[in-house]
This record gives C-alpha cells, structure tokens and sequence, in this order.
C-alpha cells in the first residue's frame, strides 16, 4: 500500500507569508483544493445555503480549518511549534504501523493508496483537546490540531498517533460489506468502538481523548436501553445525533426543526461504542486489529450490553 503525503501545514505556510491580497486564493488553491475529496462530500450534511459564494472557504470555517482571515503570526508560530516535533513523521511512522497491525491486504481489503493530511486547525475551534481526524473518505486520513496542552500537561500534538490508528481503521471497516448506506446505528457505534479500541491497543488506553473518556460506565449503563432500541435505526439524522449527541450536533448545524434534540451527552456513541467494542474483545480473546473484520451483529451479541431476542432485533 502506498502512503501519499498531503503535508498542508507547509503549504500553509506559504499562504500565511503572501501578500494579504492574494490569501485567499491561495489558500483555495494550495490547502482547500488537495483537500477537495475529503470535503467535497460533507458539503451535503450542511445547511441549506451555508457555503455561499465560495464552498471552499465555507467548509474550512465547518471543519474549524486555520484560514488566511485569522491571525498569520499565531498561524506560523503554531506552524513552526509542529514542525519542530515533526508532527508529520511522527504520524507517518504511526500509519505505517496501524496498516502493518490491519493487514487489510491479507483480510480481502484492497487499499491500493491513502493519503495521510495534517492541517493546522482554528485556535479553540476543537474544543477542549484540540485535535481531531477523519476517515470516512476511503484511502484517506486526516488530521487537524491547534498545538496546545492538555489538562495533563501533556502537549495535545503528541495524541495524533492514537488519531491516525483511528482512522485508517475507519478506512479499513468502511470498506466491508457491514458498512453499507443506509447504514444503522450498531453498524456506526460498533465502528467507532473498534477504531478507539485500535488506537488504545496500538498507543495505549492514555492516549484516547476525551470523547471517549469523559463518560464513565453508571452513565453508560443508563443509556444503553435507548440505543439498544434504536441499534437498527437507519434514518442518518437520528444516527449521527446518537453518535454525537446534542450539543456537537446543534455546533455544526446538524439539528433542524424536523429534528428534536435526543438527550444524548456529547459524544456518547464514542464512549458507549467503545465499552462494547472492549468488552467484547475481552469475552472473546479477540485482537482489535482481528475484531475490525467481525460483523457489528457479532460483536454487539458478544459484548454483554444488550439482549438479542429470537428474532435478531436487538433490544
């Protein structure tokens, strides 16, 4: 599998020290456009009339991307701290390492090519952590951070290996026939479970973020009942707002008037997904890595947290 470098912290840069005039453009040109398979599609969940005149620029505002109408010297000062502790090498090395674990190649999983992102995000923009990923476009991986230290002391740059394991284990279960649209509710809990459960085995328990970790078992306990009931809901809405839970979503303009508010803390689906998925692996002796080629029915049954009645709905 070939890995492809989409370093856009350099490309950045490049914006950040032109003439203010040409900013923009250039910022559409050398970060925005590279970046067009991986935003194109999210274009679709915003709403009605939200990009405007320019698309580009409306995304990067969505995916809290840093941008020429922020301050450049901050810009280039978080540039040259990431450049300093080779973020990008670090996390080439922590992909390299997530597709040799994978192995998708020997498990019927043909990814020819992914390319590895890191872009600068908007200081305060990726709340109390900073950083954040996506995989959801098939053969790539994302990152995004605001260099930053996190409540431990510990610099939030030095997480985004666990991020990049995430990922591409995205990559990978997206690309199995048990991730099809319209997609349920256990089939994405089940994927965000064994993505954090992936990066825990690869970078350990500590480096998992707080969307995982802030929401202890009684907690979860309470809400498993409601998305026992709804593991096969299908509309793409209510999914996602299990996932996230009100708040992110009603952030990024995922609720509408046609979609009440469900109670759900925020990211709920990662924390929850993540106790099942880990469970599951415990009562079976299975690896992440083994597990990411198991059905989500399979490691729902397996994992203690919810009946299965004789009719295969999950309850």
């Amino acid at each position: 599998m070939e890995i492809i470098e989409v370093n856009l912290l350099e490309a950045l840069r490049g914006v950040l020290t032109s003439p203010a005039e040409a900013q923009p453009e250039r910022f559409r040109e050398q970060v925005m456009e590279p970046l067009r398979p991986v935003w194109e599609p999210i274009r679709r969940y915003m709403p009605p009339g939200a990009d405007g005149a320019d698309p580009a620029l409306a995304v990067a505002r969505t995916l809290k991307l840093y941008r020429p109408e922020l301050d450049a010297e901050s810009g280039l000062g978080a540039l040259d701290t990431l450049a300093a502790a080779d973020v990008f090498g670090q996390n080439r090395a922590a992909l390299e390492q997530a597709v040799q674990a994978l192995n998708p190649g020997q498990n019927g999983i043909s990814l020819q090519e992914v390319h590895l992102v890191l872009t600068l995000a908007e200081p305060g923009g990726l709340g109390e952590d900073g950083y954040t990923g996506a995989g959801n476009t098939p053969g790539w991986v994302m990152l995004s951070v605001w260099p930053q230290a996190l409540p431990d002391g510990a610099d939030n740059f030095c997480r985004l290996p666990a991020i990049t394991a995430h990922e591409f284990n995205h990559n990978v279960r997206f690309a199995q026939p048990d991730w099809t649209f319209p997609m349920t509710l256990g089939a994405y809990l089940v994927a965000e479970g064994l993505a954090e459960c992936f990066a825990a085995e690869l970078h350990g328990e500590a480096s998992l973020g707080s969307w995982t970790t802030t929401l202890r078992e009684p907690e979860l306990r309470a809400l498993a009942p409601r998305y026992g009931a709804a593991l096969l809901e299908q509309d793409f809405g209510l999914v996602r707002g299990y996932i996230f839970g009100d708040a992110v979503m009603e952030n990024f303009g995922g609720l509408s008037g046609k979609q009440a508010k469900l109670g759900i803390p925020p990211y709920a689906g990662y924390a929850l997904g993540y106790h099942v998925v880990r469970d599951y692996l415990a009562r079976t002796g299975r690896s992440a890595a083994q597990a990411t080629y198991d059905p989500w029915r399979v490691i729902v049954a397996g994992s203690g947290w919810f009946t299965v009645t004789d009719g295969g709905q999950e309850r």
